[in-house]
């Protein structure tokens, strides 16, 4: 089965420096569409490393583990993310724009395991009617 791979762009009224600190938060991780609520969260310093994620679909509730793989403070951060049933990166890249910060997020996604297989239509279905409007909150929440 291919990877899937969700885009969305906008903007926010908050300056580059601001979205970074708050890319640090892992709560602010929970806005974007795939994830409902992070814990276990980890640091080096005030940067963000990894922390653990879960999110209910259809009443089930999946658990995975998200890693930052790449970090330049104020114009990018990316994640690999796993479960027993998915496996995949967001990319968050920020620029500065004339009242604020442009925003573009990129999710992709494939199964994991024969599980993954058998729910990856479910949970990508999900992710896909929610991605834009979990986008425009996450930039919502950087003010």
């Amino acid at each position: 089965m291919p990877d899937l791979r969700f885009s969305h762009r906008t903007t926010t009224p908050a300056a580059p420096i601001q979205v970074w600190k708050h890319l640090q938060d892992p709560t602010i991780w929970a806005t974007v569409a795939g994830v409902d609520h992070t814990s276990d969260h980890e640091f080096a310093g005030d940067s963000l490393v990894r922390f653990r994620f879960s999110t209910s679909i259809s009443g089930v509730t999946y658990r995975g583990r998200a890693n930052v793989t790449a970090s330049e403070p104020e114009t990018s951060m990316s994640l690999a993310i796993a479960s027993s049933e998915i496996a995949g990166d967001i990319l968050v890249a920020l620029a500065p724009a004339v009242t604020g910060s442009d925003l573009e997020v990129v999710m992709t996604m494939r199964p994991a395991g024969l599980m993954g297989t058998l729910v990856f239509p479910l949970v990508s279905g999900v992710v896909s009617s929610g991605f834009g409007d979990s986008v425009d909150r996450l930039a919502a929440r950087m003010v």
